[in-house]
This record gives structure tokens, sequence and C-alpha cells, in this order.
């Protein structure tokens, strides 16, 4: 047992650096995120692994494997995205976001607004006829104000099941994969007809200066040398930290089960993550994000790993159909919310993306509509999303509770 745990690690850890790196040269990237590959990886490996893990073993043996490896992968699972929450939340400078006063701020405010408006309506539609709609609503919510790591986090705090959140997981991956390449293809042309142009402030040069947040680029770096590890080390240092006090609160009010209580843990984490972000020195940390976005994607590979074909073809029309309908609902209130307030085109399709899919995705679309001016600003509020996200998606469930 104790190989087959080593091996699994090995497989979970190193995985995602090698598909990273044949994403980018078969440029699969441009069409699928690194996370969606990992996840779809992960679920083609951990739905076949009887065929090529343990099919020459005797049935005791191959079922006590199998409690193993599913162990191994929820504790993978739940690590990885326990550090990479303080480390990602670290990197948004409220400060700076604060003083913006552009529109594409006011833009994404109005999302968060249609993303609160709409899960909790949907959740009160389908309350009686979805089961755990209310932390389907919640976790909804967090993945589109925030991201992946809210769905995560939300799932964790409201006792959801495992598979609850693979299924949301790949319903999400579908929906917003669909609505992206909207956004890419014909998302400015038809979305511009009610909404002003964008007006360039900025100058090349000044653009060329750059702000804090471009160092957040999700692009891998080329060497690993002590100075670029160290500020990784130390990094590492505070999350883990930040991990270690919060489920120490959560142990000292546990839930009704007797375990620590996971939304306080969650919540927590969420605090000390932006705390940390308050501290210059911690917030330009170099390498940071991109070591973030490796902790998700292990995440994503060992998450995909329990995933069972069998369960979310069975579960999955009715997951999908909400899932569709919330998202369409968001970007349509959010959209007439745009038109009403005067939000420039530009502004509203990088907030969109900002709080539908995170920060990958934000630097793909800017380079598409062809507006590096908003980037920075459009990554930070993105990064500030998944600060955001904990505390919304929570809500919005406590709300469809009552």
């Amino acid at each position: 047992m104790g190989v087959t745990i080593v091996i699994q690690m090995l497989l979970f850890l190193l995985l995602p650096i090698w598909l990273m790196k044949l994403s980018r040269q078969l440029k699969i990237n441009r069409f699928l995120s690194d996370i969606v590959l990992c996840y779809g990886i992960g679920m083609l490996l951990g739905n076949t692994k009887s065929l090529w893990l343990w099919s020459w073993l005797p049935g005791e043996s191959a079922e006590a494997l199998a409690g193993t490896i599913a162990t191994t992968s929820q504790i993978t699972a739940f690590a990885s995205v326990l550090l990479a929450i303080p480390l990602l939340l670290m990197l948004c400078d409220v400060t700076e976001w604060l003083q913006y006063t552009g529109k594409i701020t006011k833009a994404f405010l109005l999302g968060v607004l249609a993303v609160v408006g709409v899960t909790i309506t949907m959740g009160y539609i389908y309350q009686g006829s979805l089961e755990q709609v209310e932390t389907t609503a919640g976790m909804m919510a967090g993945v589109y104000v925030g991201g992946t790591p809210n769905m995560v986090a939300i799932s964790k705090a409201l006792a959801a099941d495992d598979q609850l959140f693979l299924l949301l997981n790949a319903t999400d991956a579908l929906c917003s994969g669909l609505y992206f390449l909207f956004l890419l293809s014909l998302g400015k042309p038809i979305l511009g007809r009610l909404l002003p142009n964008f007006q360039a402030k900025q100058t090349t040069k000044q653009l060329s200066e750059g702000s804090s947040q471009l160092a957040y680029l999700p692009f891998p770096p080329k060497q690993w040398q002590w100075t670029r590890i160290r500020p990784l080390l130390f990094a590492t240092l505070l999350g883990l930290g930040a991990v270690i006090i919060a489920a120490g609160l959560a142990s000292l009010f546990p839930d009704s089960k007797g375990e620590p209580n996971q939304t306080i843990l969650m919540l927590t984490l969420t605090t000390l993550g932006i705390g940390l972000s308050f501290i210059p020195s911690i917030r330009q940390l170099k390498g940071v994000f991109n070591y973030a976005q490796y902790l998700l994607l292990t995440f994503g590979l060992a998450a995909g790993f329990l995933a069972d074909f069998t369960e979310l073809i069975s579960m999955g029309s009715s997951y999908l159909a909400f899932n569709a309908l919330v998202l369409v609902g968001i970007v349509g209130i959010h959209y007439l919310l745009a038109v009403l307030f005067r939000i420039d085109s530009d502004s509203f399709i990088l907030s969109s993306t900002a709080a539908t899919m995170g920060p990958p995705f934000v630097v793909q679309m800017a380079s598409s509509i062809k507006n590096q001016e908003l980037l920075p600003v459009a990554i930070s509020l993105s990064i500030l999303g998944l600060a955001l996200g904990n505390y919304i998606g929570i809500f919005v469930a406590w709300i469809l509770g009552l």
C-alpha cells in the first residue's frame, strides 16, 4: 500500500507539470484551460483504473487498494486547495482596486450583484425539485464571483458531498467553456451593439511600465533558480501558517458532528489571505501566482480521479440545466445592468470574464479584444473575486436555508 501511495502522489505532483508543457507545445491552451485539462485527465485515469492498476489483484486486495487510493486523492485535493487559497488571496491589491474608479470596477460589482440575485432566485425556484439546492446555489454563486477554489471551499464549508462538487465542476466546465468561446468569437460584435466603445486613457509607454499586477500573469518561469524558489518557500510557510491557524479555530468550534467547523475554516482562511495582501512585500512575491495555479492543477487532477462517470451521467442532466440557467441569467442581468449604467463593451467583457472564469482567461480575453490597458485591473478584480466568492457563496446558501 505504501508504494501505491507514493506512486499516486508522484503522479498528482508531476503530471500537471507535464500536461502544462504539452498543452503549450500543442497549443491546446488556446481553447482548453489547464485546470479543465487536468480535471479531464484525472477523470479518465480514475474511471479506467480497474483496467490498468489492479486488474491483476484478487478481489479483497483490489477493494482495499481502491479505498486507499480514494483516501489519498481526497487528502491531496483538499490539502492543495487549502494552501492555494491564501496564496492567491495574498496577491490581491485591495488598496489599488479601491483607488481605481474606472467603469470596469463598476461593471464587476454589477456582475457580483447579478450573481447574488440570480442564484438566490434560482435556488427558490428549484427548492423541492433539486437535492441540496441551497448548497448547489451557494457553490454556483462562489464559482461565478471567484473560481474553482471558491467552489471547493464552499462545498467543504457547507459539508457537501464530494460527488456534488465533482458534478457541478463538470457542468461548470461545460457551461463556462461555451460562454468563453462565445466571448472570444461573437461576444464583442454582438454585445457592443448596445454598449459604448471603450475610451483609452493610457499611452503605450505608460502601459509598458506596467502595474505590479502584471507580475501575476500565469506564464511559467523558464529557469528554477534559488532567487525564484526562495519567495515560493516563504509564501508556502505563510500559507501553511494560515491553514494551521484556520484549522485551529475550526477545531475550537466544532460542528454538530464534533468535527472541525468547515465554515469557520474557510472563512478564516479567506480573511487571513486577504490580511496578508495588505503587506506590500508579501503581495509582490514573484512566482506565487504560478505556484498557486500549479496547486489548483494538482487539485484538479486529484478531484477528477474521484469522479464516477456512472453517477455523473445518472445525475447530471438536472444539475446541468440548473447551471446553464444560472449562467444565462447572470450574464443576462449583468448585461442589462451594464446597458443601464452605460458600461463600455470592453469593461463588461473583461469584468464578466474575471468573475465567471478567473485570471488566466482574463489574459486571453484581453488579448482577443486587443485591450491591454484594462488587463492589470481586470486581473486584480478577478483575484478580488476569489476573496469575495467564499463570503457570497455561504451567504447565498444561508439565505436559501432560512
